[in-house]
C-alpha cells in the first residue's frame, strides 16, 4: 500500500522537530560548558553556582538530544508504516494536548497579574491562549487523521480492507 500523503507531512513535521531538538540539545550542552567555567571564574565566593547552572543546562541538553533522536527514529517508523510509530505518535500527540491544556490554564493564571501592565500583558495573555488552542487543534487533527481507515491500514492497525467505490 502506498504511504498516505498526510503521513508524509506528519513525518516531515516530526523530523523538523527532531532536528530542532538536536540543535537545542547541542546548544544547551555548549552553554553548560561555558556557564560552568565562566561563572566559576566570576564568582570567587561560591563556585558551586556555576557548576549547578552548568549541570542543569547539560541535563536539559541531554534530554533534548534524546528527544531529538527519538523523533528521528519515529519519523523512520512513520515513513515505513511501522505500527509502533503509529502508537507512539498517538501517545505523544495526546501528551501534547494535555501540555497545551495545562499551558493555557497556568499561562492564563500567571499572566492575569500582567493584564493591566503597560508593557502589553494583555497581548502575552492572548498569545498564550491562542497558541495553546492552535496546538490543541493541530494535535486533534493529527489524531483524527491517524484514525482514518486508510491510514490505520497503512500502519497495519486495521484487519479489514477498505472498499473503493
Amino acid at each position: 500500500m502506498d504511504r498516505p500523503l498526510g503521513v508524509t507531512v506528519i513525518a516531515i513535521l516530526i523530523v523538523i522537530g527532531g532536528i530542532m531538538s538536536l540543535f537545542g540539545g547541542i546548544t544547551l550542552i555548549v552553554v553548560a560548558a561555558i556557564l560552568s567555567t565562566s561563572l566559576n571564574d566570576l564568582s570567587t565566593s561560591s563556585p558551586i553556582i556555576g557548576s549547578f547552572f552548568g549541570a542543569l543546562s547539560a541535563a536539559f541538553g541531554a534530554v533534548l538530544l534524546v528527544i531529538g533522536v527519538g523523533y528521528i527514529i519515529m519519523t523512520y517508523g512513520l515513513l515505513k508504516g511501522k505500527g509502533w510509530a503509529w502508537t507512539i505518535t498517538i501517545l505523544l500527540t495526546l501528551i501534547g494536548i494535555a501540555i497545551n491544556i495545562i499551558s493555557a490554564i497556568t499561562g492564563g493564571v500567571s499572566n492575569l497579574s500582567t493584564i493591566n501592565n503597560m508593557n502589553g500583558g494583555t497581548n502575552s495573555f492572548a498569545y498564550g491562549i491562542v497558541g495553546s488552542v492552535i496546538g490543541i487543534a493541530i494535535s486533534a487533527v493529527i489524531i483524527y487523521y491517524l484514525y482514518r481507515p486508510h491510514v490505520k491500514l497503512f500502519f497495519g492497525r486495521s484487519s479489514s480492507r477498505i472498499s473503493t467505490p
